[in-house]
């Protein structure tokens, strides 16, 4: 079972939110006050990795700039960037490097955030 983590405001379209909604297993809402966005909502969905890949190119592809989504269970960790999605190593290891670069470069998400993705929603 991965646990997936999609904060609301990250995505182009809420549409998809509709799509996800079978797998909803908790939401909160978190003020970050020095974001853009000052009001997160972010929901836990948890679901079989063949639901997950069955969706992860629609999350690619409705993933605003400068965010991520992340799913993961104890053997994998799957990072969604805008364009493109990575099948890494939860500890971090060499695999991180190529999805550090990429994140940083095409989908703009500030280096400190991709260099510690938490294992938790």
């Amino acid at each position: 079972m991965y646990k997936l983590g999609v904060i609301e405001e990250s995505l182009k379209s809420k549409n998809l939110l509709e799509t996800l909604k079978p797998y909803l297993y908790s939401q909160k809402i978190e003020n970050v006050p020095t974001d853009a966005v000052p009001v997160w909502h972010t929901n836990e969905y948890h679901l079989e990795e063949d639901e997950l890949l069955s969706l992860i190119d629609t999350l690619k592809d409705n993933i605003k700039e400068a965010w991520y989504i992340h799913a993961f269970d104890d053997e994998k960790l799957y990072i969604i960037l805008p364009g493109k999605y990575f099948c890494i190593s939860p500890k971090r290891d060499k695999t991180w490097k190529e999805m550090i670069k990429y994140g940083v470069k095409v989908g703009k998400v500030d280096k400190k955030f991709l260099k510690n993705i938490p294992l938790h929603i």
